[in-house]
């Protein structure tokens, strides 16, 4: 078991790591490349390692705390994916951080996906991918920082236990 450790801090490192390496190429890149998709297709691979980082890091913070006795759900989970009496501290912030404005529920609630339904298409276009150009774009930077830091945060805490 305590190869599991490492591997859910390994593992949500080198998601930091892919991250960290996405942004720096979000402007460094032709906006015109793969049929000026690039920035879409750049943002969405930056906010999926986020999110999987974030996983990995709930995941290590159920193994630490084996007193809750808490096991991972199987595929996609967040903090609120998690129900039981007892809790870690650390999952009830994060649950209810998930759905507040803000970095952490820009994260889980990222839309992979456009849809025409969350705005209308402009009049007269037969394809469009759902987005408005003056959409205001999540500020992954900052994202980053904060889950870095979160994670910082709740390992010095791990620490502890």
């Amino acid at each position: 078991m305590a190869g599991l450790k490492e591997s859910f801090r390994g593992q949500c490192n080198l998601h930091i790591y892919f991250a960290e390496q996405y942004l720096g190429q979000l402007d460094s890149t032709d906006a015109n490349e793969w049929g000026g998709h690039i920035q879409r297709a750049t943002t969405d691979s930056i906010v999926w390692q986020l999110l999987l980082a974030y996983q990995c890091h709930l995941a290590d913070v159920i193994d630490q705390q084996p007193k809750f006795a808490l096991t991972l759900p199987q595929g996609q989970f967040n903090a609120r994916s998690f129900v039981a009496d007892d809790l870690p501290p650390e999952l009830e912030e994060l649950a209810g951080r998930e759905v507040e404005p803000g970095w952490l529920e820009v994260i889980v609630n990222y839309a992979f996906i456009q849809t025409t339904a969350a705005s209308p298409a402009p009049r007269g276009v037969l394809a469009w991918d759902g987005q408005i150009e003056n959409a205001p774009k999540p500020d992954l930077a900052v994202c980053l920082h904060e889950l870095k830091s979160m994670i910082a945060r709740h390992r010095a805490t791990l620490m502890e236990y």
